[in-house]
């Protein structure tokens, strides 16, 4: 765990070097005074979602702000995402990534406003994990029958680019290809790369460079009000049962 003090003295930097008051860095960050204050102080640990908000407002890395490091320009990789909170700061928030908001997903990445600005809700169900962070993706297309276009696919965030694989589904937001969604083969120690598979034998598969991924969600879950296709199976089952009704 992170020393609180240390990243109450760091908060404390930061922020009188900017000329900025608690009341100010509050309003820009949008958290409570009150728990700014205990941040500094080194009363309280700050949640992971409240130091990407301040290490964004503030400018500077998320190392600078914790471990004390050489400041920088916040960089988005993998590993740094803004996360929507309930007011008391204590439980995240599952936003949800329309097909309509994709395309502004890569711009908004870093944004915490941005970010807010999603619907956003609690899933409070047994199967759901709650200490993760966990977003809801609209896919499109039909590269991963049988889940039909416009499933909600839940995902759960990817912290290290070496747990991506297994041909597992993931959520990918990559530089310059917008949204992906599809199985990752992770070929890192052979090949420098991952693959990746579509459910639809349709669509090849292709190698995709590490460089160009900006975030990966493991998908854990979908929900649809459209059914997937019926197997031949299936139909078969169904027709028989017609025909003794």
């Amino acid at each position: 765990m992170a020393d609180p003090s240390r990243i109450g003295s760091q908060l404390r930097h930061f922020r009188k070097q900017r000329g900025w008051t608690q009341t100010e860095l509050a309003e820009r960050s949008g958290l409570k005074r009150t728990a700014l204050g205990a941040y500094e102080e080194g009363r309280a640990e700050p949640r992971l979602a409240a130091l990407v908000r301040l290490a964004h407002v503030l400018d500077v890395s998320l190392d600078a702000l914790v471990l004390g490091g050489t400041e920088k320009r916040m960089e988005q990789d993998v590993r740094v995402l803004p996360i929507p909170v309930d007011r008391d700061e204590k439980s995240e928030r599952i936003s949800a990534v329309s097909t309509k908001a994709a395309a502004g997903y890569a711009s908004g990445l870093g944004d915490p406003e941005w970010i807010a600005a999603l619907p956003h809700f609690a899933l409070p169900l047994p199967e759901v994990p709650q200490d993760r962070t966990l977003r809801f993706f609209q896919i499109e297309g039909d590269s991963m029958l049988p889940l039909p276009n416009g499933t909600w696919v839940l995902a759960e965030f990817v912290e290290e680019m070496e747990q991506i694989g297994g041909g597992r589904p993931y959520i990918i937001s990559t530089k310059g290809d917008g949204l992906l969604f599809k199985r990752v083969e992770n070929r890192l120690d052979r090949e420098g790369d991952f693959m990746l598979v579509s459910n639809n034998a349709q669509f090849a598969p292709y190698a995709y460079d590490p460089a160009e991924i900006r975030e990966a969600w493991r998908a854990i879950g979908w929900f649809s009000t459209d059914w997937p296709q019926t197997s031949a199976d299936i139909a078969a089952t169904l027709a028989a049962i017609k025909a003794r009704i």
